[in-house]
């Protein structure tokens, strides 16, 4: 009887350039059994591959199966041929990045808007890069009080090195010291 395998539950991991799946043997169904066996039959083969290392393009994982990744402690397996693939639905998420922000004085204008400067100070994977950009404002519009300027948004460009901004996400908050100047 031919047993088929499947990779369930959504093996997922944080984007690390690489196409390497780590599975569990929860990771891991196995159909095609003769009614009442098989219940205790387990896969316990823990490397997969991801069809693409990108965050966007990764949508499912597959495996190579030998006869030495199967265990079972009641079912005879050697009544079976025991599937040598199994495939299913995954996903790479993007890595987390850290940045810094730089914001100059501006003169007085009424409104809080400043200019941010985004700087990537970790998360990145191996040589690759990516560029930020975005929007923030000052704490107050007036010069006496304005004295802080906070990251609102941004925006990852692709960069060097195999760098894709979709692989990455930055979350805003960053503030930096910077002051409005009288007019």
């Amino acid at each position: 009887v031919q047993l088929t395998a499947a990779i369930i539950g959504t093996p997922t991991k944080v984007y690390d350039s690489t196409t390497a799946a780590t599975l569990a043997t929860a990771n891991y169904s196995l159909t095609g059994f003769v009614l009442g066996e098989g219940g205790d039959v387990t896969v316990t083969q823990a490397a997969g591959t991801y069809n693409s290392k990108d965050v966007v393009t990764a949508t499912s994982v597959s495996a190579t199966l030998a006869p030495t990744d199967f265990a079972s402690t009641t079912t005879l397996l050697s009544n079976y041929v025991l599937p040598t693939a199994a495939s299913g639905a995954g996903t790479i998420t993007a890595a987390p990045l850290t940045a810094t922000i730089s914001a100059p004085n501006k003169v007085y204008d009424g409104n809080t808007t400043a200019t941010p400067t985004f700087t990537i100070t970790g998360g990145l994977v191996g040589l690759e890069t990516v560029t930020a950009t975005g929007t923030a404002t000052f704490n107050s519009k007036d010069v006496l009080t304005a004295n802080l300027v906070t990251a609102n948004s941004n925006v990852l460009a692709d960069g060097l090195n195999g760098g894709l901004a979709s692989n990455y996400s930055l979350v805003t908050g960053q503030t930096v010291a910077a002051n409005i100047t009288p007019a």
